[in-house]
């Protein structure tokens, strides 16, 4: 699984600071996202996804199918909180249990269930591996949790 911002971005003949500049952000902070100093922020990694048009799965390179997804979509925030808990019900572990085998806290993982802390891209991500459902339908933008591949 290798993320996939600088593919997107050279495909599309972009420069970082073109892709900054559409994500209004400064070309370092992009620079760090692309690079993986920084974990981007989910709501700049859907407006990418946006912008290439495509799911948060292929960016994120959870698939390796480039779907064409048009119009925009958008990450519903209740609609985490949900997805979370039942996901963590389903699998039959605790708050704990869970956060111990993915390698939070506790207290963070009860935030993003809770809906008072939101969830980075990363965080996310690992999350949705650990159960093997696509982060499109953990933020809300689809209602299928399979992940397309190849």
């Amino acid at each position: 699984m290798t993320l996939r911002y600088e593919e997107l971005r050279l495909d599309s003949e972009k420069k970082q600071g073109d892709i900054a500049q559409i994500l209004s952000v400064k070309r370092n902070t992009y620079s760090k996202w692309e690079n993986l100093i920084n974990d981007m922020p989910l709501e700049k990694c859907n407006e990418l996804a946006n912008y290439y048009k495509t799911s948060l799965d292929y960016v994120l390179g959870l698939s390796n199918v480039k779907v064409v997804v048009e119009p925009p979509l958008f990450i519903d925030w209740n609609t985490i909180s949900k997805r979370l808990y039942e996901l963590r019900s389903a699998s039959k572990l605790t708050e704990k249990e869970l956060s111990c085998k993915i390698g939070f806290a506790q207290t963070t993982y009860s935030q993003y269930e809770t809906g008072t802390r939101r969830p980075t891209t990363m965080k996310l991500l690992s999350i949705a591996q650990y159960h093997n459902v696509s982060v499109d339908y953990i933020v809300g933008r689809i209602n299928n949790k399979t992940i397309i591949k190849k």
